[in-house]
């Protein structure tokens, strides 16, 4: 009975940590950029879908501090367990 119960607490281990790799999986998103500010950047992806706010904490200021509303760049990050925002690991401008 003992190895079952451990054998079944290792799956379950086994079950969470696959969902907390799903759940952190790297997205990469296309779009304007809406306003920039201290630590957020508001963006609206291409092909529709609504405006969601970037987390910049993590990006070098050099990546996005010359970025105005209309631009248009590439963002790759984590999107957030309830799906309103990005945690962005690189901001990208994209050519015109």
């Amino acid at each position: 009975m003992t190895s079952t119960v451990r054998g079944l607490l290792g799956v379950i281990l086994l079950l969470g940590m696959v969902c907390v790799a799903i759940a952190e999986e790297v997205r990469t998103f296309t779009g304007r950029v809406i306003w920039v500010g201290a630590n957020t950047m508001a963006f609206v992806p291409d092909g529709g879908g609504g405006a969601f706010d970037v987390d910049i904490t993590k990006v070098d200021q050099t990546a996005y501090g010359f970025l105005k509303s209309g631009d248009r760049v590439t963002v790759v990050g984590v999107v957030t367990p309830d799906g309103n925002r990005v945690i962005a690991s690189s901001i990208t401008p994209v050519p015109r």
